[in-house]
Parts: structure tokens; sequence; C-alpha cells
């Protein structure tokens, strides 16, 4: 059975070749890939430059917990140093936003951050706008119209070859 999963893609250290080097990834293992558009955002809670952010959706047969090591797998091949004290400015970041219809606060889905930071719910909303939010009767778009997020990202040309 396969479970639709949508996972934020972030990176403010050499970003454009991090979020290119993670959809790579993410169509090799997943083929079909629905890519959100890119945005720039300003550091939220350090000093550091600009991140570019993006969301993908894809359908997988891994369960949640063999996603999230497959994901830290992808990270680490591309740099990401987890020694590091957080938050703080880092190569390619990837989280499982959403996993199917789970709900589930220990495990953390849906991310806590979707509903809290712009830079989540813009490019969710941009990519699954008709989606309903797991546990909610509102969309992703309607909660993005509905949010009092401000937005600070500006839209980035970035191409992938998919």
């Amino acid at each position: 059975m396969t479970v639709q999963v949508y996972v934020g893609l972030g990176a403010n250290i050499d970003p454009e070749r991090c979020l290119q080097a993670g959809v790579s990834a993410l169509q090799l293992a997943f083929a079909q890939l629905q890519l959100s558009p890119v945005y720039q955002t300003q550091a939220v809670g350090i000093h550091g430059p600009d991140f570019l952010n993006m969301v993908v959706g894809f359908e997988t047969r891994l369960s949640l917990s063999a996603l999230r090591s497959w994901i830290k797998q992808v990270e680490t091949q591309h740099g990401r140093e987890r020694s590091l004290p957080q938050p703080s400015s880092h190569r390619l970041d990837m989280d499982v936003l959403l996993y199917g219809s789970l709900v589930s606060s220990t495990e953390n889905v849906p991310r806590n951050d979707v509903l809290q930071q712009a830079y989540v719910l813009q490019p969710l909303a941009d990519l699954a706008p008709s989606l309903l939010y797991p546990g909610s009767q509102q969309t992703i778009g309607e909660l993005w119209q509905a949010s009092d997020l401000l937005s600070a990202s500006v839209p980035f040309s970035l191409d992938f070859n998919v």
C-alpha cells in the first residue's frame, strides 16, 4: 500500500545545490514527484544567510520510520552537520510534514511547524491547496488563506530536472 507524503526541503548553506541534490535523491527513490515553488526566506531565529525552502510530494511504500532513516542518510550525504547547536545555518534539511492522514503527536505528524511557519505552509498550499489537513475539515489552501502568518518569502527561480 502506498502513502502520500509531503516533505519540506530547506537549506541556507549552498542552498541551490542542496535543494537540487535533495530533489534528485527523492526522484531516484520515489519517481513521480510534485514540486512546490521555491521560496527565499530570511533566517528565523538565527543570524545567517537566507534560506531556500520548498515542499515535495510523492507516494511511498516506506514506513514513517524507514522514510525518516532514508532522509537522514540523504541529508548526511549532502553535508548536513547534526553536531551544531540548533537552530543553525545548515545544508540540506528534509522534514516529513505529512504522512498520509496520520495524526500522531509522538511522531510529530503532521509536523508542528506546518501551521506555524509561512515558509512551510505557503509552499505546501501552492502544491496541495485542496488536500484536507489531517485531523481537520479544512484544506491546506484554506488554512493558508486564514492564517495570520507573515510571508516574508520571495519566489526564487530554480530549475530541477524532473
